[in-house]
């Protein structure tokens, strides 16, 4: 085997020592979620898999507490039309309702559906409305053919590729008017490039999605897309945008919580985008095998990359390395089944 093959192996052993002496399992991490768990007493089951939790009279909390990621969408109803925000786990029983479905149960207005971000535990019941509203990126307009948005596999985290029906584009800065209520829309990435945030100023209630919400599984920051020093500078300008009693609504977990959540957030990731934070690895969580750094202080947990951030991790560069490391490692399998060995002489 030649030398320099020998050194990259060598190396790649001691790297992954130094990350793998400090995994532990996602139990030590974020302890037994139960799933089916209600997070809220006043969230009550309406059929075998959804739940429903009146924040006021126009505004409902859509729970899945059966769904692995705890999901919660929402219903916001203004005097005119009302907005779904996000539109399911795409774990629902067979044959249960759509979130559409139930969505109408509540209002017979119409309905405009905004998605905070196209992973696929939001998006799965998207192609049952009258199609979406996207958030203006640049990205996404490119990506618009015809008036259908396509969500891939790099941007949903799913196998599946969705074709969605294109009904508006919003901006950020934009105002929604429902008729006797209005929604600021907030285009907030860190977690994904196109999280979108609703804020009702005069309800003081901000409707988060991915971007910050209060789970024991964390905050993720490890997809294609997050982005930890956006993330830092767009929880400082969500902190500056809201008051110490603005409600807050997330789309995972306990659904609604205070400011003080987001002020911890921002603070943690302060610590990170300064490099002063200290991680563990935790085994696996969501994509079983890959050991995601874990940074944990006061209840909130932070998942990142392996080893350097995501914009480092997902890039073409980073991809480009690891495709030649498999390649070489395939060599150097080939190489050693392939090496000569001695015969054994047997005396006579």
């Amino acid at each position: 085997m030649r030398p320099w093959l020998v050194i990259i192996l060598v190396s790649g052993c001691f790297g992954l020592t130094g990350c793998f002496e400090r995994i532990v399992e996602p139990v030590d991490v974020f302890g037994n979620v139960k799933q089916g768990e209600l997070y809220s007493s006043a969230s009550k089951m309406i059929d075998d898999w959804y739940a429903i939790e009146a924040i006021d009279t126009q505004t409902f909390a859509i729970n899945e507490p059966k769904s692995s990621q705890y999901n919660t969408s929402y219903l916001i109803v203004g005097d005119a039309r009302a907005i779904v925000f996000d539109a399911g786990s795409g774990e629902r029983l067979p044959g249960s309702r759509s979130m559409r479905e139930v969505a109408e149960q509540y209002t017979d207005k119409p309905i405009t559906l905004i998605l905070s971000h196209f992973h696929y535990d939001h998006i799965y019941d998207a192609a049952t409305f009258d199609g979406i509203t996207l958030i203006d990126r640049p990205e996404i307009r490119t990506s618009i053919k015809s008036g259908v948005f396509t969500i891939g596999p790099w941007e949903s985290l799913d196998t599946e590729r969705r074709s969605l029906k294109v009904a508006s584009i919003i901006a950020d800065g934009d105002v929604i008017d429902l008729g006797g209520r209005k929604l600021d829309v907030l285009n907030l990435p860190g977690h994904a490039t196109e999280s979108t945030v609703l804020f009702d100023r005069v309800r003081n209630q901000v409707f988060a999605g991915d971007f910050i919400y209060r789970h024991l599984g964390g905050i993720i920051a490890f997809a294609p897309g997050s982005d930890l020093v956006a993330y830092k500078a767009n929880s400082t300008r969500l902190l500056q945008l809201t008051n110490p009693d603005t409600l807050f609504f997330g789309a995972h977990g306990i659904p609604r919580f205070g400011r003080d959540w987001l002020t911890l957030l921002d603070s943690e990731l302060e610590k990170i985008v300064r490099g002063e934070a200290e991680y563990r690895y935790v085994a696996h969580y969501l994509a079983p095998g890959i050991p995601w750094r874990v940074y944990q202080n006061n209840e909130m947990s932070i998942y990142t990359t392996p080893l350097i951030d995501p914009q480092l991790f997902w890039s073409k560069w980073m991809l480009l390395m690891l495709a030649t490391v498999f390649i070489l490692s395939l060599y150097v399998l080939h190489r050693i089944a392939r090496l000569p060995f001695a015969p054994v002489q047997r005396d006579e």
